[in-house]
């Protein structure tokens, strides 16, 4: 019973499938990964997303200094450059007696008309801050008193109006830097093509080195092979980067970076569009490299072009960051546009019909290279006895492809 075009692409596409979900080094990676991203998640948001908690113990004469500074920290709307602290005020008499209490973080009390501060053996920054804004503040209000001032003009002294601000062309707000996502974006790009690509490279050459290959093109048409070869791949490597990309945006929404998720929502779905299209182009151009090698050995040499095809995108993106004629006619040229358009939407640089054109022009180039491939992977997969040129597996793949 003869099996259907379709039939054997999904045969060969599982094959390669089985082949990655068993190969402990792409797991080992994807692992590590994921370890990575959700690491740099939840490591800020574990130590620094909550205030300080302090106990501070203080003399009935340093008191108005230490509630004032918990109060401070406490406050939703805080003066600049004052940080936020959740402080426990305690009564002590003794301020080095108290620090016995190893609940105790720091002492208070006034010695010669200054606040000191009492600590073991050192001193938190936010919480030292905080006891200097108090304490300039009690000291102007004690000097306000003195002066007869009014509140309203101890407030001008102590907290002017500040200046009102108009912007000509304002920029987007945004919730980090867009750089930072087209860096993010560049090396998911940088690494998941270039590990994909190269397992092509080296599971295409290691069958014909074994002759795996004699057997598979005796049972399926080397045209199916192929595709199934380039299926089953882009499969992994689509289904690596969304994992990766769904980590990253669910551990930023349990974090309670909800403005960071919006953003990045945005930009990663044009990226994963840019992603897929710009995978099928070059992945067939990797098993190519690898069908031009008789060994392991060469590959060094049939895959360097393939491997500037996509260093190339990835420093572009990282370097070409002021809009202008250069970056505009990046993000439309098929090998630099994967990159470059989501780069330039991320930025807020490209109208919204600038995508749909260069996803159709990276679509079309797509089509014609699988065409070129094919016909070179076919002129070359079954040519096991030495390294093979470009012309000869071309001019050898019209009667095969």
């Amino acid at each position: 019973m003869s099996m259907s075009a379709s039939g054997m692409t999904r045969l060969v596409a599982g094959r390669e499938i089985s082949v990655k979900l068993h190969d402990r080094g792409f797991l080992i990676s994807t692992a590590v990964f994921l370890l990575v991203i959700i690491g740099s998640i939840a490591v800020p948001a574990l130590f620094f997303s909550d205030p300080p908690q302090l106990r501070v113990a203080t003399t009935a004469e340093a008191r108005p200094v230490a509630e004032l500074a918990a109060s401070l920290g406490a406050a939703e709307e805080r003066p600049p450059g004052v940080p936020e602290a959740d402080i426990t005020v305690v009564d002590a008499s003794d301020p080095v007696a108290a620090l016995d209490d190893p609940e105790v973080d720091a002492s208070l009390s006034i010695e010669d008309g200054t606040v000191v501060i009492t600590a073991r053996d050192g001193v938190d920054g936010d919480l030292e801050t905080l006891v200097t804004a108090a304490s300039s503040t009690l000291a102007v209000e004690e000097a306000a008193a003195a002066a007869d001032l009014t509140d309203a003009e101890v407030a001008a002294l102590v907290a002017p109006p500040a200046p009102a601000v108009t912007l000509l062309e304002p920029e987007p707000d945004y919730a980090v830097p867009p750089q930072v996502l087209i860096m993010v974006f560049g090396f998911l790009f940088y690494f998941v093509v270039l590990t994909f690509g190269i397992s092509i490279s080296q599971s295409v050459v290691e069958e014909k080195q074994s002759r795996v290959v004699e057997l598979l093109v005796a049972a399926v048409p080397v045209r199916w092979l192929l595709a199934g070869k380039v299926l089953g791949n882009s499969i992994m490597a689509i289904g690596q980067v969304a994992l990766m990309l769904a980590a990253g945006l669910i551990g930023a929404s349990l974090t309670g970076s909800g403005d960071i998720v919006e953003q990045a929502l945005g930009a990663s779905g044009w990226f994963l569009a840019f992603f897929v299209v710009g995978f099928l182009m070059l992945a067939c151009l990797w098993a190519v490299a690898g069908s031009l090698a008789s060994r392991i050995e060469d590959l060094q040499s049939t895959t360097l072009y393939m491997q500037l095809a996509v260093m190339v995108p990835f420093f572009a993106a990282l370097f070409v960051t002021d809009e202008g004629p250069a970056r505009v006619f990046l993000s439309y040229f098929p090998l630099t546009a994967p990159l470059l358009m989501p780069s330039r939407l991320v930025t807020g640089d490209a109208a919204a019909w600038e995508p749909w054109v260069a996803l159709i022009l990276v679509l079309l180039t797509a089509a014609v290279l699988v065409r070129i491939g094919a016909r070179l992977y076919a002129g070359s997969v079954l040519h096991t006895s030495a390294r093979i040129k470009v012309l000869a597996a071309w001019q050898a793949g019209a009667s095969r492809a």
